[in-house]
């Protein structure tokens, strides 16, 4: 009997096995699946030449490394944010430096205007040039004045969106913690749980940089790098904007959130801080010193009526890029071109507007320059962090994925495992047939 008792075990601990085994091969392109190992030992029951009764399996073992799967959430993070802003810099770059939207067309139509009326400053014909020529370049500015607040609009509606997608991933990890500490408490297997909760969280950290601390009870801690608490057991934290702050709201504790979060959020709030707006203050600062040194020149001249110039431009303070407008009812009459009363064909002011032009290209080419180089380095970045996270993908994979070659061969030996055990109950069967008709 000890023979059948003996092959049996091994019968049952080899068909655990293959169960094991056909459960990674059917898992292989699950994300986040760990592999699982059948771990067994030796029963010991009896003593002398009895002694032992087969074999047992003490449990399921999930291959995982937490060092591994916390270097990939980095990763995640990482290239989570330099992809993010990578993406929104060099949309902005060709918003302002692309030939159909650059300023550069407008100040050339606007100054070339200039010098086209240097010759005959009286008269009409220049002058109309000169007008729609303003109204041209005033239009550009408009148009990229409104496409910086399209583009904040966006930055804030993805804000929106990648809040409601953590706060989803925040619950799920919350209650799989709670999962897995009742299950585990009943000494139940809670390796898919826990598959399921690190994939969670890597999806989370592609929002937000995170850090993580193992409980004793097999919950998962999280917190951002700061130390606010996202999930501490099964209570998750909300994340929060009012207008254009994000805060982390985890019970009646509110902690209020930069661009040094990490991850997409974090590239979000860093892009439209320390990108966006700043473009759009030295657009507006650009727009702004233009008009005001234009309607100051004019004003030292006189136009045709020998009147004092008028202003050419008007503008609202703090907006001047989106409402740069050619000042009502101005008309070519207006342009006060002339250094001297009562000679309209005089064209000392003219030239002195032309002494504007080199600064007006040197400001726009400056605000494109710097946005060129930031652009460059970002773009950089986001590749060198992309393949970081491929990498330290390939690194966990290695010792925790599924690999179809190893399963084979795993797959083989239990096959020949379970049929020694067969033969062993065969052989035992023959033996007690055998005593049997001896007797």
């Amino acid at each position: 009997m000890a023979m059948i008792n003996n092959g049996l075990s091994g019968l049952l601990a080899a068909q655990t096995a293959l169960n094991t085994m056909s459960q990674n091969v059917a898992n292989v392109n699950v994300p986040g699946y760990s592999r699982q190992e059948v771990q067994l030992s030796a029963r010991q029951t009896g003593f002398g030449v009895m002694g032992g009764s087969g074999v047992q399996v003490t449990g399921l073992r999930r291959v995982a490394d937490d060092f591994l799967t916390g270097q990939l959430w980095r990763a995640e993070s990482d290239a989570g944010r330099h992809g993010q802003v990578s993406d929104y810099l060099g949309q902005l770059e060709t918003l302002l430096g692309s030939k159909d939207s650059s300023l550069l067309p407008g100040l050339n139509q606007f100054f070339a205007a200039l010098h086209s009326a240097a010759e005959t400053p009286q008269s009409i014909a220049p002058r109309q040039q000169i007008i729609a020529a303003s109204e041209a370049l005033a239009q550009r500015f408009n148009h990229l004045g409104n496409q910086i607040d399209a583009q904040e609009r966006r930055v804030l509606d993805q804000l929106d969106a990648s809040n409601s997608q953590a706060n989803s991933l925040l619950s799920q990890v919350a209650t799989l913690n709670d999962k897995i500490k009742a299950i585990g408490a009943q000494g139940g297997s809670v390796g898919i749980l826990e598959d399921k909760r690190d994939e969670t969280v890597r999806q989370l950290s592609q929002l937000v940089e995170v850090r993580s601390t193992r409980q004793q009870d097999g919950t998962l801690n999280v917190t951002l790098p700061q130390g606010q608490p996202l999930v501490l057991g099964n209570q998750a934290a909300t994340i929060n904007r009012d207008d254009t702050e994000l805060s982390v709201q985890f019970g009646t504790q509110s902690f209020s959130l930069d661009g040094e979060i990490g991850g997409s959020l974090g590239g979000l709030l860093l892009h439209r801080e320390q990108q966006l707006l700043p473009a759009r203050a030295e657009l507006n600062a650009i727009a702004e010193q233009l008009a005001e040194k234009v309607n100051t020149q004019l004003g030292a001249g006189f136009d045709l009526n020998n009147a004092a110039g008028k202003p050419l431009f008007s503008f609202t303070p703090g907006d001047a890029a989106g409402s740069l407008r050619v000042s009502a009812d101005f008309t070519a009459e207006d342009l006060a071109l002339s250094g001297q009363i009562d000679a309209p064909g005089n064209n000392d002011n003219l030239q002195a507007l032309l002494g504007l032009e080199d600064d007006s290209y040197e400001a726009f080419r400056g605000l494109v320059g710097k946005l060129a180089i930031s652009s460059a380095q970002w773009q950089a970045d986001a590749g060198a962090s992309s393949n970081i996270r491929i990498q330290a993908q390939a690194r966990r994979d290695g010792v925790s994925g599924v690999n179809l070659d190893e399963e084979a061969m795993n797959m083989m030996n239990y096959v020949q495992n379970y049929q020694a055990n067969a033969k062993v109950i065969g052989t035992a069967d023959q033996l007690f047939s055998t005593l049997l008709n001896m007797i």
